[in-house]
């Protein structure tokens, strides 16, 4: 990545986080998809929870019945 450009989509989690850094007027943008990322998380792990599944378990049979492309 160079140090002026946008990162790519094969960018590290390093190179967004630089970018990030360097423009203050994506931290409420960043924060923001931060924030929903972990509630829907949050909301998985209560929907696992109440179905009496493990986390691991789900992701497993998720993996297993996805379409093949």
């Amino acid at each position: 990545m160079t140090s002026t450009g946008k990162p790519g989509p094969n960018a590290t989690m390093r190179d967004a986080l630089a970018y990030v850094a360097r423009h203050p007027r994506l931290y409420p943008a960043v924060a923001a998809l931060t924030v929903r990322h972990f509630c829907a998380k949050g909301r998985f792990y209560l929907l696992c929870w109440r179905a009496g599944y493990r986390v691991s378990t789900v992701r497993r049979l998720a993996r297993e019945n996805a379409p093949q492309t």
